[in-house]
């Protein structure tokens, strides 16, 4: 087949017969007739979608950007609905700043294109092909071959040297320029319909959670209460996640992102966990430690410490103030109660939309020293205070929450009390 019959760009409705849907237009920011397929699969409202456009062109335009490339998976969903944890192979959506977006993707998972998204437009791309050079001749299609300044995702996982070097090799009458930015600063900031996804994900987390802690006996071992929380997850409707839930009994509480293991709950002994959901993508997260039988002191002393670093962070955290200076107000906490050394990780960080490696948006922004961006309305975040004992105890609390116009809300229902097994 030739190539440029193998790299045409197509028309999803017409290349698609088994399908329900509508093809309509809904109007954007600019006055553009965006073309849309329509259908009760996607995850948010046409006009959810639309803002999202808007933002994106309204970010490019500032930057005299004539296009941009989405490599990530999760700024793919953000700006299509198109999900699949097939991101492993290269997929990628063109999107010029005037004409509709062309969705690059791969043959054997376009059929997912329909399912979840509303693009129009698609070209397969093969497993034999060389994907960068695909998108060279979608480009040209395009009209963006010469002369043209096209934003690139340089900080993604998925942005390779080697597609960096065939753009610039085959189009090299373009300037190609780091948009990462303008994806995530699209995502920083969460829409009502985003928030409200993430509400039933953390409903999800806190049902998993209290099934944790039932199962929290002397004797049961790591991996059966992990099986408890991970059943509790996707029986409540959860989907997987971009991390595993980390469920540790006893003094493998102190491991970082482990979970599991052979060893049992002793008569007088803690339970640590970290459990996130997802729907349609979007996380909320929760930690909690717990206590079997009669805790230590120092145990107790650290819980009590985590938890005034978790309210001293809510009682701060409004529009305006700064990121380190939010986690200022937290590590203050634990500084003073003694565990300043063992609290290394940073207060927070963004969570939202996920895929593995990741069940948060960290690199968008994080609450964290040295981070002197101010704090929004609509930003959500997962934070975390966590002390780490080695081979003694891990004990942390955490909120996921919503910044509002006055302050912070929590999403999980639970308490944030110390629990106690007998």
């Amino acid at each position: 087949m030739a190539l440029e019959k193998d790299h045409e760009i197509l028309d999803v409705a017409k290349h698609t017969t088994h399908v329900t849907f509508q093809k309509s237009t809904r109007k954007t920011a600019s006055g553009e007739e965006l073309p849309m397929l329509l259908h009760d699969r996607l995850a948010f409202s046409p006009e959810e979608y639309v803002r999202r456009y808007d933002v994106i062109q309204t970010a490019m335009a500032k930057e005299g950007l004539d296009a941009v490339l989405i490599r990530g998976p999760e700024n793919i969903t953000y700006f299509s609905g198109y999900e699949t944890p097939g991101y492993y192979r290269y997929h990628c959506i063109v999107v010029p700043r005037t004409g509709e977006p062309v969705f690059l993707v791969r043959d054997f998972e376009w059929i997912n294109s329909p399912e979840f998204a509303w693009s129009t437009r698609l070209t397969k791309v093969y497993d034999w092909n060389h994907p960068p050079s695909v998108t060279v001749n979608v480009l040209r299609q395009l009209g963006l071959g010469s002369g043209k300044r096209i934003g690139v995702e340089k900080q993604s996982f998925f942005y390779t040297v080697d597609e960096h070097e065939t753009f610039t090799r085959e189009l090299s009458g373009n300037t190609f320029v780091d948009a990462t930015p303008i994806l995530w600063n699209a995502r920083m900031i969460k829409s009502a319909e985003e928030v409200a996804v993430m509400r039933r994900s953390a409903a999800i987390v806190d049902k998993a959670m209290l099934a944790g802690y039932a199962a929290s006996r002397p004797g049961a071992s790591g991996d059966h209460i992990n099986a408890v929380v991970n059943q509790t997850i996707f029986e409540a409707g959860g989907e997987y996640m971009g991390l595993p839930p980390f469920v540790l009994a006893g003094d493998r509480s102190c491991l970082p992102h482990q979970t599991g293991g052979t060893n049992v709950l002793a008569k007088d002994d803690l339970m640590y966990f970290e459990i996130s959901a997802s729907q349609r993508r979007y996380a909320a997260a929760l930690m909690r430690t717990i206590f079997v039988g009669k805790p230590k002191d120092e145990w107790r002393r650290a819980a009590e410490a985590c938890i005034g670093a978790v309210e001293a962070a809510l009682a701060f955290i409004k529009p305006g103030v700064t990121s380190h200076d939010a986690d200022t107000a937290a590590r203050a906490v634990t500084t003073k109660a003694g565990f300043g050394e063992y609290h290394r990780n940073r207060l927070g960080y963004s969570i939202g939309l996920n895929y593995a490696p990741d069940w948060g948006e960290g690199e968008i922004i994080s609450l964290q020293q040295n981070e002197p961006r101010v704090l929004q309305a609509g930003m959500t975040f997962h934070m975390p205070p966590l002390c780490l004992k080695y081979r003694e105890f891990g004990i942390g609390f955490s909120e996921t929450i919503v910044i509002t116009k006055d302050g912070c809300e929590r999403l999980s229902k639970l308490p944030r009390d110390i629990v106690i097994n007998n």
